[in-house]
């Protein structure tokens, strides 16, 4: 093999390694196959080889949405005969969603009235079970949008009052944005070898 393709092993080789007592957790495990992927097909060999050789030392969890994880299986059947357990979660409500910003708010002492509640609801309601939908992750983008809405809202008012510690916790309606797209892509996601 060439030089690339022995240090994408080592490095796979080693990150098993280091895992050894423990879980290697590989979210969105099906970019590995990602067409635009040369190292994956590697990857995966050598994961497969490396959950033969330890496979009482780690525990391998491959995660990822159940159609392309399915796709993902298909492409090496070495990886799908390993694999002992298939486990599905079910998408959240939008009543879970909005629990779920109430508690990102909660973390972040960000005070929520009943009316946006009551939007952030209705938001849910509108995507929740959509195929691309990305659960938790979008109810944390919509709460990080509202929190920049709030922002421009507070600090466009020129010459007003000073500004309460109350009004800088508390969001209103007009900052949850209902247009807010669920499909976009988280920017802080790690991938495998982070």
């Amino acid at each position: 093999g060439n030089c690339s393709s022995d240090c994408d092993r080592m490095r796979v080789h080693q990150t098993v390694q280091k895992q050894r007592g423990g879980v290697l957790f590989i979210d969105e495990a099906y970019a590995l196959v990602d067409d635009a992927n040369n190292f994956g097909d590697e990857a995966i060999n050598t994961i497969v080889q490396e959950m033969e050789n330890h496979r009482e030392d780690v525990a391998v969890i491959f995660a990822g949405y159940p159609e392309k994880m399915k796709e993902f299986l298909n492409k090496n059947e070495g990886l799908r005969s390993r694999i002992a357990f298939h486990l599905s979660f079910p998408d959240y409500n939008a009543q879970e969603m909005t629990e779920i910003f109430a508690l990102l708010a909660k973390k972040k002492d960000i005070i929520l009235s009943d009316e946006v509640r009551e939007k952030c609801q209705s938001i849910f309601k509108k995507i929740c079970g959509h195929e691309e939908f990305g659960n938790g992750r979008f109810a944390r983008n919509l709460l990080e949008q509202a929190l920049m809405r709030q922002a421009q809202r507070i600090f466009s008012r020129e010459g007003e009052d000073e500004i309460s510690r109350e009004e800088i916790l508390t969001l209103k309606v007009e900052d949850i944005d209902e247009n807010l797209d669920f499909r976009v892509v988280d920017k802080k996601r790690i991938g495998f070898l982070g």
